[in-house]
């Protein structure tokens, strides 16, 4: 059943981000590293369901990837004086990617069922403990 404050978050983060301006502030940097930890994670996870071996990677190309294509686009809109932060808001995507898929991997997914040298499905399990 929806309420009448259901949509109140959508509303308050189109409000947000009407107001926004982008710059090379840590914030706005930041916000490149968030979005690109989100995007990977949640990449990481869907191939995770769909069974891909290497679903680290695929999280961490999905993002790096959607990450290019929209820089690539407003440097075009915008002329060759938009690369310069172009490729800062690029290099912040691409360390936001390789910590979520990483993390997301070795962290949120770690117990993997997958072929091992014999061809036999194996469960690999990651257990950390100080001593």
């Amino acid at each position: 059943m929806k309420t009448a404050l259901s949509g109140l978050p959508a509303l308050a983060l189109s409000l947000c981000a009407t107001c926004s301006r982008a710059n090379e502030s840590f914030g706005s940097e930041f916000s490149h590293v968030v979005g690109g930890a989100a995007i990977a994670s949640v990449a990481t996870a869907v191939a995770d369901h769909y069974g891909a071996e290497h679903r680290a990677w695929i999280g961490f190309g999905t993002s790096v990837g959607l990450s290019f294509v929209a820089e690539a686009i407003q440097i075009a809109a915008k002329g060759s004086g938009q690369a310069g932060p172009s490729a800062l808001d690029f290099g912040c995507n691409l360390v936001g990617a390789a910590l979520g898929a990483s993390l997301t991997d070795r962290f949120i997914l770690a117990p993997t069922v997958s072929p091992n040298a014999y061809g036999h499905r194996a469960l690999s399990l990651t257990m950390r403990t100080s001593f």
